[in-house]
């Protein structure tokens, strides 16, 4: 029993220590590549030879070997060296990775009807908005004979504004415009009466900022290095660290790379430079001539300065950017190498794997 409490405690120690070093860098998509394969070493009964103190080390590491302590150090040191491979401000991005392809996206808000055994749902259009964005409100799931939307400051409980929704096609819809006077932290309450059961409310939780800074235009990008360097133009309302994320496609929509950026950046218009690597780009480029490219999904996001302050975001002049003269010879053909830090920490883990 307590050479189980042990392993049990080393394991949860190695899985916190893999958990602390991914958090250094932004979270990585799975890799598409198979599984690191673990060799479990295979203990062999005692021969008849005599048991010297060298072959007791031997047999002893065979054992510590075939635990799951080893397994899981060696699983978390060949996810962690995959994950410093790739640079952390270019990663691959897939189909499959809907939070990073819908960073402003609202789940939807259900309850179900008791009398009826029908499940209303509440929807918005997105659930972070910057002045002076509209928020789009939709009601489904039941025959209502009317239903009205409230915006709520949840902290003093007053009431912002209130409209009242229509009917569409089976769907009631509204909308209310935002004012700069609202606190960031809101509630949506849609109040409405099913034709066949007792009154609904359901409440949605949103955030609305005014925003800290602007994408007004995108330069012309360029290579240098390894890099394509794409080069936003900002006018910044407040100063402070800023982390702007956006999603580079193909022309007909796949994704190639999620870019990320931090940068300190003053008021006034500024310049905040995105990057993307060689190693990304490449399976989507043109063998000969021109490649085309879009960027699109701006986050535009100045971080907290400090604990109990919140973050607040920005809004984008720009839809989408498309990149139409792109050569890929233009960059070098090198691997993104890993930082000093990071080589570092895999060293640890891969000797806590007895690498």
């Amino acid at each position: 029993m307590k050479k189980f409490l042990l392993i049990s405690v080393i394991l949860i120690v190695i899985c916190i220590t893999a958990g602390y070093f991914a958090l250094q860098r932004e979270a990585l998509p799975s890799p598409e590549l198979p599984a690191p394969q673990v060799t479990t070493a295979i203990l062999t009964p005692p021969t008849t030879q005599p048991t010297t103190p060298k072959t007791a080390i031997t047999q002893k590491q065979s054992l510590v070997e075939s635990l799951p302590l080893a397994q899981a150090a060696q699983t978390a040191a060949a996810h962690y060296e995959y994950s410093i491979s790739l640079p952390p401000y270019s990663q691959p991005l897939g189909k499959g990775d809907f939070d990073r392809l819908n960073p402003n996206h609202f789940y939807a808000v259900e309850m179900p009807i008791e009398e009826n055994n029908e499940q209303v749902s509440l929807s918005l259009n997105q659930y972070r908005f910057v002045h002076p964005a509209t928020i789009e409100i939709s009601l489904s799931g039941s025959q209502f004979s009317n239903a009205t939307a409230t915006i709520l400051d949840p902290t003093s409980q007053q009431t912002l504004s209130t409209t009242r929704l229509k009917k569409s096609d089976g769907i009631w819809l509204g909308a209310v415009d935002g004012e700069t006077t609202w606190p960031q932290e809101l509630n949506v309450v849609v109040r409405a009466k099913p034709s066949s059961a007792k009154a609904v409310a359901l409440t949605a939780s949103i955030r609305y900022y005014q925003p800290s800074a602007t994408l007004l235009a995108i330069a012309k990008p360029y290579p240098e290095q390894a890099d394509l360097i794409i080069p936003l133009q900002l006018e910044v309302k407040q100063s402070g660290t800023y982390r702007i994320r956006a999603n580079l496609f193909t022309r007909d929509g796949t994704p190639i790379s999620h870019l990320f950026e931090k940068q300190k950046l003053s008021e006034g218009k500024q310049v905040f430079n995105l990057k993307a690597h060689q190693s990304v780009l490449a399976p989507f480029s043109a063998k000969s001539g021109p490649s085309q490219f879009t960027l699109k999904t701006f986050v535009i996001e100045r971080m907290s300065p400090m604990p109990g302050e919140l973050a607040q975001f920005g809004d984008s002049k720009i839809t989408e950017y498309h990149i139409t003269d792109f050569y890929f010879d233009a960059l070098e053909k090198r691997p993104y190498q890993p930082s000093a830090a990071e080589r570092q920490r895999l060293g640890y883990l891969q000797k806590m794997a007895g690498k």
